[in-house]
């Protein structure tokens, strides 16, 4: 087994939602805002589903007595056993995969509506999850794909990699030191075979009561190197947190508000695509 600081938080489902705050259901309920409202017979792919929060999204919009269905598949198996488990206990028609956004298995023309939400910077092989969204769109079929182009989080855990590990190696996978703008993804998307591509910008507000113990859950989640967690960041383990807490006390984008919150400032671009 690979070796893992005995601080580590180890990852649940509901840490996703715990980190993400409501920002990313103030930003999906948005984008669905851009699109027509969807209708009987819909077939939506919920793609890099994480915690649920899109498909969560899209049937509180439903109008009542609207029928669809939901495919919500991620590589990640323990996201797809949390949204299978919050699809379930809502019985809501959702069926979930483990599956690849670069491998989607499902036939061509085959959704009316595709949404990748706040996956296209980390997916490594943004082309090819494009040509996978594009070939099983339906024609006249609408994809969603969102991304933040800025977190004041991602400098703040970057800081703390470099005060525990150094300036040399690489950067932990999910922390990228270039990030992924809007051009990228309106040129993924335009690799992936789509040509009718437009772009909003939309800002939200990720609210932090507990600032230790989101830092303890982000750097848990976030900080491992691509080779794996180390005995020096067991050693370090409480430096790193406690930089990540110091770094977010202020700065660009982070402010405090009347409840005494730490208030992080995030832009996110939502690009609406039709086949």
């Amino acid at each position: 087994m690979a070796f893992q600081p005995k601080q580590i938080t180890h990852y649940e489902a509901s840490h996703l939602a715990e980190l993400q705050g409501d920002v990313s259901e103030t930003a999906i309920k948005y984008s669905l805002g851009l699109i027509p409202p969807f209708s009987d017979g819909d077939a939506i792919h919920d793609n890099a589903c994480g915690s649920g929060a899109v498909t969560t999204c899209i049937m509180e919009s439903l109008a009542p007595g609207t029928n669809i269905h939901i495919d919500a598949t991620d590589i990640n198996p323990q996201f797809v056993e949390g949204c299978a488990a919050l699809a379930k206990s809502h019985n809501w028609p959702v069926s979930t995969a483990v599956m690849s956004a670069q491998q989607i298995t499902f036939p061509a023309d085959h959704f009316t509506h595709s949404i990748t939400s706040f996956a296209f910077h980390c997916l490594g092989d943004h082309d090819t999850a494009a040509k996978n969204i594009y070939r099983t769109l339906k024609p006249g079929g609408i994809a969603i794909a969102s991304i933040w182009v800025y977190m004041p989080h991602v400098e703040a855990l970057q800081h703390a990699h470099w005060r525990t590990r150094g300036k040399d190696g690489p950067m932990p996978a999910l922390l990228p030191l270039e990030g992924f703008q809007e051009a990228d993804l309106r040129k993924s998307l335009e690799t992936g075979g789509f040509i009718d591509i437009t772009c909003s910008e939309k800002d939200c507000f990720l609210k932090i009561g507990d600032m230790k113990r989101w830092a303890q859950l982000a750097w848990s989640y976030l900080g491992a190197l691509p080779s794996g967690w180390s005995q020096n960041d067991e050693d370090k383990w409480d430096e790193a947190i406690a930089d990540i807490v110091e770094q977010l006390k202020s700065g660009d984008g982070i402010s405090k508000n009347d409840k005494g919150e730490t208030v992080l400032r995030m832009v996110c671009i939502m690009a609406v695509a039709k086949k």
